[in-house]
């Protein structure tokens, strides 16, 4: 394989550059801008003991069982689920996490 030369190497690092570029506002939040207000939103953090979810379900999410009824019910009162937290080993969701506009 032949190796490019300084300028060709230059000249893809500026292709790549200028299409980087115009790709990547599309990915980037707005900034908020003065007079508005950014939203607003409630948290809460719900453990698999409140749940109720039991032990031998705790990895279970798209049965009809587990965390997919505490899911379910949060999803119906307008809470979103932004993130899950694991046991050390991967398997088991400890807790999930939700949000939704104030």
């Amino acid at each position: 394989m032949p190796k490019l030369s300084s300028g060709t190497a230059i000249a893809v690092a500026f292709l790549f550059g200028c299409s980087a570029s115009y790709v990547a506002p599309r990915f980037l939040v707005p900034p908020v801008h003065a007079g508005t207000d950014p939203p607003r939103w409630e948290v809460r953090c719900v453990d698999s003991e409140t749940a109720r979810v039991s032990d031998n379900q705790l990895s279970e999410v798209t049965t009809a069982t587990g965390w997919n009824p505490v899911l379910k019910r949060f999803g119906q009162e307008g809470w979103e689920p932004v993130q899950f937290l694991r046991s050390e080993l991967g398997v088991k969701i400890d807790a999930v996490c939700f949000k939704r506009p104030l």
